[in-house]
């Protein structure tokens, strides 16, 4: 994925796109076998310890899980968990003045500049589209070069999958990330996606420039989908 890209990785549920994405990040269990070879900026990072990952993690590489309501903490205020990874790695307090400015850039960014008067609230307490947009503050509270979207509008409907595409690709294009994109929704990957990488039954079957894939795939599994 170059700086910049944004490359989906597509194929039906149990393809093994998500666990590509958690692999990428360590976050697999621990009896987990896993095989090959994962490069950051230049840098083997499929050799890195906890510590060493856990620097990179929410920091260089942001990634937004399928479903906010059991990835957001329900025991924790939303704005809380948005602001943590900065405050984790840029060493500050979550009441500090530096911690205060980010978290209302943050939640102005991604279209939740509504709820700051409101105060402290929980995940069970916005909507859909909310907490995904919550979601993604985090992802990008650090300004990460990669950032890995799974699945991110699969629990919406059609109007807030539009609004979250539209931002998640204002995002990347503004803050020049690289992006790995995972969904089963092909009109989507056409609309975003610069580059496709097919998957099926954990393995790659084809990769291309999208257009290429949509208009002269090669593989059989691809023409079907």
């Amino acid at each position: 994925v170059a700086r910049g890209e944004i490359v989906a990785i597509v194929g039906e549920s149990g393809s093994g796109k998500s666990l590509t994405a958690l692999s990428t990040l360590k976050l697999l269990p621990g009896n987990a076998v896993v095989t090959g070879e994962i490069h950051f900026n230049g840098t083997r990072i499929s050799t890195h310890s906890d510590a060493e990952m856990a620097t990179l993690r929410g920091n260089r590489i942001g990634m937004i899980f399928q479903e906010p309501m059991t990835a957001l903490n329900p025991l924790h205020t939303v704005d809380r968990q948005i602001i943590e990874p900065f405050c984790v790695h840029h060493h500050c307090a979550r009441d500090s003045a530096e911690a205060t400015e980010k978290l209302r850039t943050l939640m102005e960014v991604v279209g939740l500049s509504h709820l700051i008067p409101r105060g402290k609230l929980y995940p069970h307490q916005l909507s859909g589209g909310e907490r995904q947009r919550a979601m993604i503050a985090m992802a990008i509270a650090c300004d990460p070069d990669l950032l890995i979207a799974d699945e991110p509008t699969t629990a919406l409907d059609v109007t807030l999958q539009r609004q979250i595409l539209e931002l998640l690709r204002n995002l990347q294009r503004t803050r020049g990330m690289g992006m790995i994109f995972i969904t089963h929704d092909l009109l989507t990957v056409r609309a975003i996606a610069d580059r496709v990488v097919v998957m099926k039954d954990g393995a790659i079957v084809e990769s291309g420039e999208t257009e290429a894939i949509f208009t002269a795939a090669k593989h059989p599994y691809t023409q079907m989908l």
